[in-house]
């Protein structure tokens, strides 16, 4: 076309209506064999079938996450609630980020995206005050985003693959003791039986919020003494509303039961048959809100309720997981078994608690002991 600048096209099927020839295109600044490199890349992509068979609009950075948020929405991409969320902001952050130069990222074509303009997004907000793990939020939006786009055609390669993301420093999550998750139960008990019944299955299982929210009756069997997790309820915020999904790794586990947790569940068949005037059926939810059972309750009201009764504890319902996994992992359970029971991977367990400090580590350092 001029000096450093190339076009290549490949020819794809005729209008099936009109039969007249289609052609893609793409702009290519570089020297000739950057071009011939790239239309390399788009005959391999139309021989894969990548290339759009119709005209499309989406030539920005911001036209596609319009894009991936559009096969979002039409259930093309299955997402949890909370990440959809994510996915809405995160896009329009990242879209009305300016870059060196005066460039804002959203209407960078296409074409000419590289992996230092991504390389320079990461940069530019963490100088803006971003956190390193809001930062890798947005770089996993932005990299299905680019997928999904290479996929429609629109890129030949995704350039996010090439960019790296601001490293996170871990931190050892807060487990409460055994006595203090004790002594915060009662109090909550004294205050609010119900939500002191909720929070000792929580601690006595280690289930997640949502998923407890999510139990119904029948997944409850207090004749075995074990419990069926298979659901959790969230929150997908205005316009969606309360979602019943899938746990967190699509998949369900059985949970047994300790005493403590079975005369728990117990205690609240009875309120429900008292507020009922009946036995709750199968199908209602076990902490529902309202009276007749059939509405879980919205999971900010659980942990509102909680923190109104707690005290002066800073024990919040996740700290009753983090108690769990490690009163566990002290006791010398295998990662596996421990796994199971949360409903983790053992990859995941491992990443987050390293509570066997009083079995396995203790153990391994006694072996070094001098005298």
């Amino acid at each position: 076309m001029r000096d450093g600048v190339w076009r290549v096209d490949v020819e794809i099927a005729r209008d099936p209506v009109t039969g007249r020839r289609r052609r893609v295109s793409r702009t290519i600044h570089g020297t000739r064999e950057d071009a011939e490199i790239a239309l390399a890349r788009l005959k391999v992509a139309d021989h894969e079938k990548r290339l759009p068979s119709g005209g499309t609009n989406a030539r920005s950075v911001a036209a596609a996450f319009q894009l991936y948020q559009q096969a979002v929405d039409a259930g093309l991409i299955e997402l949890a609630p909370s990440t959809i969320a994510t996915v809405r902001s995160a896009s329009k952050v990242m879209a009305a980020v300016e870059l060196p130069g005066g460039r804002r990222f959203g209407k960078i074509r296409l074409s000419r995206l590289t992996w230092q303009d991504i390389e320079y997004l990461y940069a530019t907000m963490r100088a803006g005050g971003k956190s390193p793990a809001y930062i890798r939020r947005c770089a996993t939006v932005l990299a299905r985003a680019l997928d999904l786009a290479r996929k429609r055609g629109l890129i030949d390669s995704n350039p996010a693959k090439d960019a790296t993301r601001p490293r996170t420093t871990r931190t050892k999550p807060f487990a409460p003791t055994g006595d203090e998750v004790r002594a915060v139960l009662a109090d909550v008990q004294r205050r609010d039986p119900e939500i002191g019944d909720a929070g000792t299955i929580l601690a006595s299982t280690g289930m997640r919020r949502g998923e407890f929210l999510a139990l119904r009756w029948s997944d409850v069997n207090l004749d075995q003494s074990e419990l069926h997790v298979a659901a959790a309820i969230s929150d997908g915020g205005p316009g969606l509303g309360l979602v019943h999904k899938a746990t967190k790794r699509s998949d369900w586990r059985d949970v047994p039961l300790t005493a403590a947790a079975t005369q728990a569940f117990k205690r609240q068949a009875e309120r429900r048959t008292g507020l009922l005037g009946r036995p709750p059926e199968h199908e209602e939810y076990v902490f529902p809100r309202g009276i007749d059972g059939r509405q879980p309750m919205r999971p900010d009201d659980l942990t509102d309720g909680w923190a109104a009764t707690r005290g002066s504890s800073p024990i919040t319902l996740l700290h009753l997981r983090h108690y769990t996994a490690t009163a566990m992992l002290d006791a010398g359970e295998s990662y596996r078994t421990v796994a199971d029971i949360l409903g983790n991977s053992e990859a995941t367990l491992r990443l987050h608690y390293d509570g066997r400090t009083d079995v396995g580590k203790r153990k391994a350092i006694a072996a070094l002991e001098l005298s």
